[in-house]
């Protein structure tokens, strides 16, 4: 959710973080890992996407090539799907930095979009690259 999906499902249930970033790898070989975030924020990509066409190719290459991890695939296809809180999205999106600006933002918080928000005068604020940093909050 904090990449910004519109949904998903579920692929495996493993019992630790170590073999559910194994799998993460083997599915990497299949399908990009990488969020086109200009697009997401811009809401200007592929909202269509059969994600269980996808969970199938995804077991067939594991039950072909990795069937030592086949107990942990899940069989259930419920797709999941998330809404975020956008009134509006930016055309083009103006990326704020803390490291180099004047470290004020005095904009208007138009939506929430996984780890972005999103101000009016299409500037957008990246919290994970912000992890760690003090902000303060004024609501007027």
């Amino acid at each position: 959710m904090d990449q910004g999906a519109l949904k998903a499902i579920i692929l495996a249930i493993t019992p630790n973080r170590y073999l559910s970033g194994i799998i993460e790898n083997i599915c990497k070989k299949i399908i990009p890992d990488r969020t086109n975030y200009i697009n997401m924020l811009t809401n200007n990509f592929l909202k269509n996407i059969n994600l269980i066409n996808i969970k199938n190719k995804i077991f067939n290459f594991i039950l072909k090539f990795y069937k030592k991890y086949k107990n942990y695939l899940y069989k259930n296809n419920t797709i999941y799907n998330f809404i975020y809180p956008v009134f509006k999205y930016p055309k083009k999106i103006k990326l704020f930095n803390l490291n180099y600006s004047n470290n004020i933002i005095q904009y208007k918080l138009i939506g929430i979009k996984g780890q972005y928000l999103i101000f009016t005068n299409n500037t957008v604020l990246n919290m994970r690259k912000h992890i760690g940093y003090s902000i303060n909050i004024k609501i007027f």
